[in-house]
């Protein structure tokens, strides 16, 4: 007589694990969008994010920019995967930083990518990079100095010029090349924007090394990307991958 309920009581709590185990797959194959008014909110209590703060040769208005949003995210562990579809809007956050900006990459709540750049005569140095991309709640906050600093868009970008990336992260160690493969004319706000199309491959070597394929139609005019493209393949004993594909709504910023 003891034993049925005690098997009961297995079984409904083996049951209940199970809810909760599909609940939050489920869960994790949901992305969580970032709302512009939490982007302008963070923006507005940055330090760098004055909404009166002006703009300068080279450095993108600072505010709140909306990129329509297309795109897939992918994490293996083992013989299990997770998919996910990324909002159908993101958000990239501009701020000033002394000699250049920093950027934030809200794709999802789940999803963030930070970086700081150095504006030169010449050049846009990456300087810092962060990454932060959970599934199931698990993933790392990797927040790191780029040594030496690495060249990203030449401020007069003209077509065909090329140029080597090789940089630290910690001790990943990414290398690859970039190159201005033309340029075109896209959509913005009504009106035709001159862009150059700038397409950077790099691999990362490490524990968790991988490919990055990215393709950028940048603004001379906005210090923008109008339009950016990328692949990104992660290995290790988490796999990710990340195809994503950004078109900016408006060049005008939200503060």
């Amino acid at each position: 007589m003891v034993r049925r309920p005690r098997l009961l009581a297995a079984l409904l709590a083996a049951a209940v694990l199970v809810a909760v185990g599909v609940a939050a797959w489920r869960a994790a194959s949901r992305s969580t969008p970032v709302s512009e008014a939490d982007a302008v909110a963070g923006f507005r209590s940055d330090r760098g994010g004055s909404p009166a703060a002006a703009s300068a040769p080279g450095v993108p208005a600072p505010g709140v920019y909306t990129y329509r949003a297309s795109g897939r995210e992918d994490a293996s562990l083992g013989p299990l995967s997770i998919s996910r579809s990324v909002p159908a809007e993101v958000r990239y956050v501009v701020t000033r930083r002394p000699g250049g900006y920093a950027v934030e990459l809200r794709v999802s709540g789940e999803h963030v990518e930070g970086y700081r750049y150095r504006v030169t005569p010449g050049w846009t140095d990456m300087t810092w990079r962060r990454v932060d991309v959970t599934f199931l709640g698990l993933g790392r906050d990797d927040r790191r100095d780029v040594v030496p600093a690495a060249r990203w868009i030449p401020r007069r970008p003209a077509a065909g010029t090329g140029w080597e990336v090789d940089f630290l992260t910690g001790s990943l160690r990414t290398r690859g090349r970039g190159r201005v493969t033309g340029r075109g004319v896209l959509p913005l706000d009504g009106r035709p924007e001159p862009v150059s199309v700038v397409r950077t491959v790099t691999r990362t070597s490490g524990a968790h090394g991988g490919g990055r394929d990215e393709t950028v139609w940048w603004s001379p005019r906005l210090a923008l990307p109008v339009r950016m493209i990328s692949d990104t393949r992660l290995g290790g004993v988490a796999g990710f991958r990340g195809r994503l594909r950004l078109d900016l709504v408006s060049a005008t910023p939200a503060r």
